[in-house]
């Protein structure tokens, strides 16, 4: 059971927050400037990538492939992506996320 868990990106040991914010931690993401995106991103939620938020409100993961490498960094909030992905735009998810 713990292998399966564990493998599959899309299943968990404990209920997602409201919200799924999922970063791209692909190379091409990085590239573009994803790794300080994925921290602040941390940081405004007070969480380490692949946990929750105490209110829980939203999970943060990270996920190794969006497809949108042409327009990297990206993220995917509930399903919808979004990429071009800077401070600003991250933030106005984290926000949405939050409500």
């Amino acid at each position: 059971m713990h292998g399966v868990i564990t493998f599959y990106p899309d299943f968990r040991r404990a209920p997602a927050g409201r919200h799924v914010l999922k970063l791209c931690r692909a190379e091409a993401c990085q590239a573009a400037g994803g790794d300080p995106l994925a921290a602040h991103a941390e940081a405004q939620l007070g969480v380490v990538m692949g946990t929750t938020a105490r209110d829980g409100s939203v999970t943060l993961e990270p996920v190794y492939c969006l497809g949108l490498c042409a327009t990297a960094p990206s993220a995917m909030l509930d399903g919808r992506l979004v990429g071009r992905l800077d401070e600003g735009r991250l933030d106005a998810l984290l926000t949405e996320a939050q409500q």
